[in-house]
């Protein structure tokens, strides 16, 4: 049997094609396919060219997938089911299932589906698994709850930037950091904004890079937001373990470029505030191992059992 996982996100799409020994037979990473920015056919022929080219790679053709899961970032309301579906069935696969991209990084960070996952990427979502019951909080926007994200995290830190050049704010080494960084004021980067948030992509890694070299340099405005990141995922993780009564010692997956770039003093953080009752762990290998898991799953595999065996594979291909 063949099984196909598709990562679809705001920045990449990532196919991943495995045979039913767990052999990773091909990989493809093309371009971002939400369909919210987008549009349904652009989605759509991002989508399936990144699927043609995975299977080009395997030497297969679409007729040969017997499953396929798609972790679909914009997938936030059961409304958007419809228009998803609209997306992939022109795809033309014979059995397939989709969920929110932060499902797939659930399997993927744990493999047995059992713990939490925090994702904190261009935006932020969470699931969580006791291997029965699927938790989800948030994964919407500022207005609507959400506290994680890196261009949410990136607006927080020229907020502090603005507020402390013009006197709201305390004085900070953001200041110069921030501006230093991006080869500009705030004052001009507000000005590219309104182009759109896309205008501000290659920014807000330089921006958020800035803010741990200021905690470093026992910046107080930095040391501010950090912790305020790390206790909004004690937060949302606490949150879980309520509503999932999840068992001692809780896995907690964080997920993201965030997480994966952020120095180990930052998770150590997080973990000091939840005690010795969690595991936190930042995944080396793709989301997609999740998707394709879930595919496995499908087919009525045990998929727990080549979680290990793709995981050593991702990174050959």
């Amino acid at each position: 049997m063949i099984f196909l996982g598709v990562d679809v996100g705001g920045t990449k799409t990532d196919v991943l094609v495995v045979n039913e020994m767990g052999r990773v037979l091909g990989r493809y990473i093309g371009g971002p396919g939400n369909h919210e920015s987008l549009g349904v056919e652009g989605a759509y022929r991002e989508i399936n060219r990144s699927i043609k080219k995975a299977l080009r790679k395997a030497d297969l053709d679409k007729s040969e997938v017997d499953y396929a899961f798609f972790g679909m970032a914009g997938f936030d309301h059961e409304e958007d089911r419809d228009v998803i579906d609209e997306i992939l069935r022109k795809i033309g696969l014979k059995n397939y299932s989709f969920d929110n991209d932060g499902r797939i990084a659930l399997k993927s960070g744990t493999g047995d589906d059992i713990g939490i996952m925090v994702s904190c990427g261009t935006g932020s979502v969470s699931y969580a698994s006791d291997g029965r019951k699927i938790s989800r909080i948030g994964g919407y926007s500022w207005g609507f709850g959400e506290r994680l994200g890196s261009y949410l995290i990136s607006g927080m830190i020229t907020s502090a930037v603005v507020r402390s050049k013009d006197g709201r704010g305390y004085k900070s080494k953001l200041v110069e950091k921030v501006e230093s960084e991006i080869g500009m004021s705030v004052e001009k980067l507000r000005r590219i904004s309104r182009n759109g948030v896309s205008a501000l992509s290659e920014y807000v890694p330089r921006i958020i890079s800035s803010l741990f070299w200021a905690y470093e340099d026992h910046d107080f405005v930095a040391t501010k937001i950090v912790l305020e990141i790390a206790e909004e995922v004690v937060k949302i993780a606490s949150a879980h373990r309520r509503v999932l009564h999840l068992k001692a010692p809780v896995k907690l997956v964080l997920e993201g470029t965030f997480f994966k770039k952020s120095p180990k003093y930052f998770l150590e953080l997080i973990s000091s505030a939840l005690g010795e009752e969690f595991y936190v762990s930042v995944p080396k290998h793709p989301p997609v191992v999740g998707a394709v898991l879930l595919a496995m799953d499908m087919g009525k595999l045990n998929s727990k059992e080549y979680f290990e065996k793709i995981i050593s594979q991702i990174n050959r291909v």
